[in-house]
């Protein structure tokens, strides 16, 4: 029987305690508790840590060294980024304790089955390799980083697998099928396991209990754009789902998969946005501008949509033309006789940092613009356009004459 302390009592921390309880001499501290861990990890063998991030695990171990035997083992499951868990490696080893950087692949339900797979940092010692044992299967490699990296790694499949969902859910809403059908078939797919269990979620039926919060996964997607240098479409699409509450932090991650803005507010110009796309609404808010411009035909709104030396270039029936904006707001002389029957879809947009791409359909009678445009934020904070480029199709029946 190992001596054991588990450091943190969170979702995680309190399910790896229910597993190993029976089998090991186990003490348990949480930063809630208050005070300092020293007394928990006073003797243990094995301490585990099951925290949020780098810095609480970087406070906690601060306290707790001191108390650490010389032949203690410091395993460390929570998620942080490479540099981090180089940085805790020698926090520890220095005191004369083993380091031992261990994430883990898997949610509570894994825990509580022995189904983890532990990503270790290193050979783990023999009493530590059998207390793993109990939560799943380790997977031995060469350092902390390396273990680190390959748990955001991971986590930035999980992320991508997120987005699939939202596409796959998104066009069974296009092709206006039965939500339910649709999972039955996504469930059938490589997505399935991101349906299994959250079904009644996925369908709009239910809200349960996360086994894996947004914000835990927002935090390891945000580390792994630091540490690769990349971006990817689930952290932006988790990003504007919370900031639009459309979801909440502490919401099961597979809420990402099916949560949806509220873009209400764009009926006024017959303006809607790809269910594909999540966006935070300040970067809609000139396209919306733009779309009522069309929609009212008041070229007043093109000074909410475009910066002043906006330039607006394409081809109108197959003819280039060229606008500055003021030359372009002359275009404009009140709505539409047909505005009525008029429709405009937002159907890509990516934002990166302080710059975006978008591309909108319009629907104008027996018309189709297709406008690209490219948005910058101000240094006030506001988004708006700084060039478009377009193409205005002849009607079908122009066509084919």
């Amino acid at each position: 029987m190992t001596s054991v302390t588990i450091l943190g009592r969170g979702r995680m921390g309190s399910a790896m305690a229910a597993r190993l309880a029976p089998h090991h001499d186990l003490r348990t501290w949480s930063r809630s508790d208050g005070g300092s861990p020293t007394g928990a990890v006073a003797g243990a063998e094995m301490v585990l840590l099951c925290l949020f991030d780098g810095p609480a695990c970087r406070e906690v171990l601060t306290a707790a060294v001191p108390s650490l035997a010389a032949r203690a083992t410091v395993v460390n499951t929570t998620t942080v980024a490479p540099a981090e868990a180089t940085s805790l490696d020698r926090l520890v080893t220095r005191t004369g304790a083993t380091y031992l950087h261990a994430p883990v692949l898997g949610s509570t339900p894994a825990v509580a089955g022995g189904r983890l797979t532990i990503l270790a940092g290193g050979k783990p010692p023999s009493e530590v390799e059998e207390v793993l044992a109990l939560l799943g299967e380790t997977l031995v490699f060469s350092d902390p980083a390396e273990a680190a990296g390959l748990k955001l790694v991971a986590n930035g499949v999980l992320g991508d697998s997120l987005s699939a969902l939202r596409r796959a859910l998104a066009r069974g809403e296009a092709l206006d099928l039965p939500r339910d059908g649709v999972l039955d078939v996504v469930a059938r797919t490589a997505l399935g396991r991101f349906v299994d269990g959250r079904r009644e979620m996925l369908a709009g039926r239910a809200r349960p209990a996360a086994t894996f919060a947004v914000g835990a996964l927002a935090k390891d997607l945000a580390l792994l754009a630091g540490a690769s240098d990349t971006s990817s479409e689930a952290s932006l699409a988790v990003a504007s789902l919370v900031s639009s509450d459309a979801i909440g932090a502490g919401d099961d991650a597979g809420a990402v998969g099916s949560a949806v803005a509220d873009h209400s507010g764009l009926a006024d110009a017959r303006l809607d946005v790809s269910p594909e796309i999540v966006a935070d609404p300040a970067v809609l808010r000139p396209l919306h501008a733009y779309a009522r411009a069309h929609a009212t035909g008041d070229s007043a709104y093109l000074g909410e949509a475009f910066l002043p030396t906006a330039h607006i270039e394409g081809y109108r029936d197959g003819e280039f033309s060229s606008w500055d904006l003021v030359a372009f707001a002359a275009l404009f002389e009140g709505p539409a006789p047909d505005e009525a029957t008029r429709r405009r879809r937002i159907e890509r947009l990516d934002v990166r940092d302080s710059v975006a791409t978008a591309v909108m359909t319009l629907h104008h009678g027996d018309v189709d613009f297709t406008d690209v445009f490219v948005l910058v934020r101000r240094p006030d904070g506001e988004w708006r356009i700084a060039n478009k480029a377009y193409e205005r199709r002849l009607p079908r029946s122009d066509l084919l004459a």
